[in-house]
C-alpha cells in the first residue's frame, strides 16, 4: 500500500495574543503557540487514516497543511514523493478534496444544493452537459431527494446539508478525501447516519481518507488505521 502523502517533520506555530511575553510590555510581539511540532508519519492510499485528538490538539491545522492550504514553518509534505507544492494545482483539487467541520459555514448561503455541488465543476472549469444528471446520481447514493437541488442551505437539516458538503467533494470523482470532524455538528443519530453512508461509499469508490476526530467511536467505526495527535505531537500510531 502506497502512501498518497508523507510528512516529514512539519511544525507550525502561531502567535497568541491572549499570551504576552514580557517583551510585549515594551513593544514586542504576541507569544507564539505551537500548532504542530516535528509531525512525521505516512497518509496511505486506499485506506481511512484516523487522526484522533481532542480539540486544540492541532488536526485541523495538519489537515490544512496537507491540502496546501496552509504552509508548515518547517519540515516538508510529500504528495506522492514530490514537494506538495510542485503539484499542479488544479489536478491536485481533482484529486485530493475536502470536507470541512461545519456544514454551515462551508457552504455560500445564497446558493442552492445543485450550485453548490456543481461548484467545483465550475471553477475548476470542468463542467459538461451531463452534470445535473451526475448529481442526481450522488443526491441518490447519499439518499438524498432529487427536489432538493432547488433548496437552500437554510432549508435543509445539518445531516442534510453535511450530506450536501460531501456530495460536492465527489462530484469532481476524487481520489483521495481529507474528512475533518465531518460529524461534530449532528447530533449522535445523525452522526452515525451520515458516517454509515460515508463508510459505504469510500468502500464502493475505494477512496483513500483522512479522517479528523475527536470522537473514539466514530474512529473504531470508520479508520483502517489510527495516530494519535496531543498538544501537536503524535503520541501514538505514527510511522
Amino acid at each position: 500500500m502506497g502512501a498518497r502523502f508523507r510528512l516529514r517533520l512539519v511544525s507550525k506555530s502561531y502567535r497568541d495574543f491572549r499570551r504576552k511575553p514580557a517583551a510585549s510590555l515594551r513593544g514586542g510581539s504576541a507569544a507564539p503557540l505551537a500548532a504542530l511540532t516535528a509531525v512525521d508519519f505516512d497518509i496511505l492510499d486506499g485506506q481511512v487514516n484516523a487522526l484522533l485528538g481532542r480539540s486544540g490538539a492541532g488536526k485541523s491545522t495538519l489537515a490544512r497543511i496537507v491540502m496546501g492550504f496552509t504552509a508548515p514553518d518547517s519540515g516538508e509534505v510529500l504528495y506522492r514523493d514530490r514537494p506538495v507544492c510542485e503539484a499542479p494545482p488544479a489536478a491536485f483539487r481533482r484529486c485530493n478534496q475536502m470536507v470541512f467541520q461545519n456544514p454551515f459555514l462551508a457552504v455560500n448561503p445564497q446558493f442552492t444544493v445543485g450550485q453548490i455541488i456543481g461548484e467545483p465543476l465550475r471553477t475548476l472549469k470542468a463542467a459538461a452537459p451531463g452534470d445535473g444528471e451526475k448529481i442526481g446520481a450522488i443526491l441518490e447514493r447519499l439518499e438524498l431527494p432529487g427536489a432538493c437541488v432547488r433548496r437552500l442551505p437554510h432549508e435543509l437539516s445539518g445531516g442534510e446539508l453535511q450530506r450536501v458538503v460531501l456530495a460536492r467533494a465527489l462530484v469532481m470523482e476524487p481520489e483521495f478525501l481529507v474528512l475533518d470532524e465531518p460529524f461534530s455538528a449532528l447530533d449522535d443519530l445523525g452522526a452515525m447516519r451520515v458516517l454509515r453512508q460515508c463508510q459505504a461509499l469510500i468502500r464502493s469508490l475505494g477512496l483513500g481518507v483522512l479522517f479528523i476526530s475527536h470522537h473514539p467511536r466514530h474512529v473504531r467505526a470508520l479508520a483502517d488505521r489510527v495516530v494519535v495527535l496531543a498538544e501537536g505531537k503524535i503520541v501514538a500510531g505514527g510511522g
